[in-house]
């Protein structure tokens, strides 16, 4: 193939994605500010980096490449190394036949594809893709290969070499590190790593869904759960016991905080790190994904001068969102509020937040105890995970204090057995109980390229609906794919999905009465409880998710 050396601004104006006005003053800013065209072109605002790919890719007759959603090679990524990728904006991402195909910014660079086709002895196909797309890729794909090179390397000489924190050119921390690097940049919420009889399998969950992203020798296993025992300040020693920790790094310019939890199996320790999202804990109520009905009810909950509200839910459905999003609410300075948690996972301005540890005596029933001498508003207990802070927490709701908590049950009206179950007395929790929020996240679908499908008869029956539930006819899905937007999932991000129990007269009746919870929830229904199917099928309708997303959480 000939390459003839037209210049970038020349093409975007024969193809008219700019004008040639746009580009004197593009190329008049480059001068006095240095930098690439095409930057100076985006940053300008004149056009986007997407139309200029497609643009030089249709000129140039070369592919355009989506590299979010292209299943990169990462043997062929490995070919050049990071210093000149980054330099040439380039990346091999995979092979056709005897070609190595070339992800490029700029396909007019001729010298980098001579390059590569000397690193690789292979014939350079070159493909067209935006800059930002590369940058991503070279952090994901090239960092981690020479990372993952390099442990094996040095694990094949000394698999139980020792490990300490200020080792930092030590291939193992850099693998660590590159782990965690590409799971805050993939968005995820929690990163597993699996001991099994071949090697070590680690997957992120992104959206609340696991992905399997690498998968390490049994060699490299020891060096690997004592460097992240050694970050997360847990005893390496102990291998028979489950162990908790913490993290705190800095990853690209921002500050993460992980928990760490080890769990002993036959193979070595499982160890799973959640990543605390501190943008997610500054959401608001409006933020949430309640509709207008079910926020107002939780204001007039809020609003009450003393009582227990309860959030409710399986682990990872959101309910510290709720919680600090219920916080962000009440804090206005002519309010007291101290919380009580483990961990602490956002930094409230205006609000006193005490960390739970067991360890040291510092258990949730005797920092309420404490709490309770402060002269507190507003008190938040992370979890009720106990009898003795359940009874606390639910005498202190009778004492002129708003207490909110979390407790893991599957409906609102789950929770008031729960509190018996707990030791509270009923006469006790039906006066302290103001109301009770369940909840559980779905992923929202990807707007960009969500489909509008006919909601037949045999396909609502085959997620066990039936089509009085959809009342329009119709819902979305997610076309088969995906997008560049999502990465080719088809979703982005997640949405809350709402059962809200307001306590009432016939509810305290019947809870005295210790009725069962159907009869608790027969009465709630009859109250006007919109049910987390109910919430999940209007946003289905809405087109905020899909069936299959509402199927996998809620059905």
């Amino acid at each position: 193939m000939a390459y003839t050396r037209d210049r970038l601004g020349e093409i975007l104006v024969r193809a008219g994605v700019v004008t040639e006005e746009q580009l004197l003053l593009a190329l008049s800013h480059q001068h006095l500010e240095g930098g690439k065209l095409g930057q100076v072109l985006v940053r300008e605002g004149a056009v986007d980096e997407e139309t200029i790919a497609r643009t030089l890719a249709e000129q140039k007759s070369l592919e355009y490449v989506s590299l979010n959603t292209y299943p990169i090679s990462r043997e062929a990524a490995a070919q050049v190394p990071e210093r000149v990728a980054r330099r040439s904006l380039i990346l091999p991402i995979d092979y056709r036949d005897d070609q190595i195909v070339l992800a490029m910014a700029d396909p007019l660079d001729v010298e980098a594809i001579d390059d590569v086709h000397l690193r690789s002895g292979r014939v350079v196909l070159p493909v067209v893709s935006t800059p930002s797309q590369i940058r991503y890729a070279i952090e994901k794909y090239i960092t981690a290969a020479d990372a993952f090179e390099g442990l094996v390397d040095a694990m094949e000489e000394e698999a139980e070499a020792p490990v300490t924190v200020g080792d930092e050119d030590v291939p193992i921390v850099r693998l660590v590190n590159q782990l965690i690097r590409e799971a805050v940049l993939d968005e995820a919420s929690d990163i597993h790593i699996e001991p099994g009889e071949t090697g070590v399998r680690v997957r992120f969950r992104v959206d609340g869904v696991l992905h399997e992203v690498m998968r390490i020798p049994a060699s490299a296993r020891p060096g690997l759960i004592s460097r992240l025992k050694v970050m997360a300040d847990m005893d390496i020693a102990e291998r028979r016991r489950p162990q908790d920790g913490r993290i705190g790094l800095v990853v690209n310019d921002r500050g993460i905080d992980m928990r760490v939890a080890t769990l002993p199996t036959p193979y070595g320790e499982n160890i799973v790190i959640r990543i605390l999202n501190h943008e997610a804990q500054q959401q608001t109520l409006e933020d949430l994904g309640m509709n207008e009905s079910d926020q107002a009810l939780l204001e007039t909950f809020l609003a009450r001068p003393y009582g227990e509200i309860l959030v409710s839910g399986p682990t990872g459905s959101g309910k510290s969102t709720t919680l600090y999003a219920a916080l962000m609410h009440l804090n206005q300075p002519t309010r007291k509020i101290i919380t009580i948690e483990d961990p602490i996972e956002f930094q409230v301005p205006g609000v006193t937040q005490m960390a739970a540890n067991a360890h040291i005596g510092l258990s949730f029933a005797w920092l309420l105890r404490t709490v309770l001498r402060s002269d507190p508003d507003v008190v938040m207990v992370g979890e009720i995970r106990d009898a003795e802070t359940a009874q606390i927490a639910t005498r202190a709701a009778l004492t002129g204090h708003l207490v909110l908590s979390s407790i893991h049950t599957n409906d609102a009206p789950s929770a008031l057995t729960r509190l018996v179950d707990m030791e509270v007395a009923p006469f006790i929790a039906s006066s302290a109980l103001v109301g009770v929020v369940a909840q559980r996240l779905v992923r929202r679908l990807c707007p960009e390229c969500r489909t509008k499908v006919r909601a037949t008869r045999g396909y609502l029956q085959s997620f066990g609906l039936v089509p009085e539930e959809i009342a329009s006819g119709y819902v979305f899905e997610h076309a088969e794919g995906g997008c560049d937007d999502c990465h080719g999932t088809g979703y982005r991000g997640r949405i809350g999905v709402f059962e809200i129990m307001a306590m009432d007269h016939e509810l305290e009746r019947l809870f005295l009465a210790q009725a069962p919870t159907d009869a608790l929830r027969k009465v709630a229904l009859t109250g006007g409880m919109r049910t987390l199917r109910q919430d999940a099928l209007e946003k289905v309708s809405a087109g905020t998710t899909s069936l299959a997303e509402v199927a996998r959480v809620i059905i």
